[in-house]
């Protein structure tokens, strides 16, 4: 009779555990978002989170997109460089490449560490999830190889693997 009931107690508390787990599981973030940190004399990129949950690619996209453009939290030190008007015109992804098209919007401006800064956090938020290995850039439907006016070179496709280190500019 002990054993029966010592058995029932194990069994429930694994029933238990296992409900805990499940509502932990659904609650961590499973969204990055990178915004940039100003340093005094140079710029780098911070993470942040959020959950989203499960998303087609071109959804989790517009909606990597959307957090860039809408900024950090308030008080959080960080800010973003994407410009307001920039719009996702679609997102495909096939063997691990994320082929992006945004808007002309994306580029406008001035100034290298913006411009610098802009794509930096386009390509490390996009590389999360993990099953995206690389970013393929295009504007107004045209893959970009000069980016803005600074006439920046962007490597076609952009290789998270390649940039294991968070950049500084």
């Amino acid at each position: 009779m002990v054993l029966r009931v010592v058995a029932l107690a194990l069994l429930l508390l694994l029933a238990l555990f296992g409900a805990i787990a499940v509502r932990t599981m659904q609650r961590l973030p499973d969204m990055t978002v990178y915004f940039v940190r100003d340093l005094g004399a140079e710029f780098t990129l911070q993470a942040t989170h959020e959950k989203v949950g499960r998303l087609d690619p071109q959804e989790r996209v517009r909606r990597q997109v959307a957090a860039l453009i809408a900024g950090p939290p308030p008080g959080s030190g960080l800010a973003t460089t994407l410009p307001a008007g920039t719009a996702v015109h679609g997102a495909t992804l096939q063997g691990g490449v994320l082929t992006v098209d945004l808007s002309s919007e994306f580029e406008q401006g001035g100034g290298t560490a913006l411009m610098a800064g802009r794509l930096n956090q386009l390509f490390y938020t996009l590389t999360q999830p993990a099953n995206v290995e690389a970013v393929s850039l295009q504007i107004e439907g045209q893959a970009v190889r000069l980016f803005s006016g600074e006439g920046l070179e962007v490597d076609q496709p952009w290789v998270r693997d390649q940039q294991p280190e968070l950049p500084v500019w």
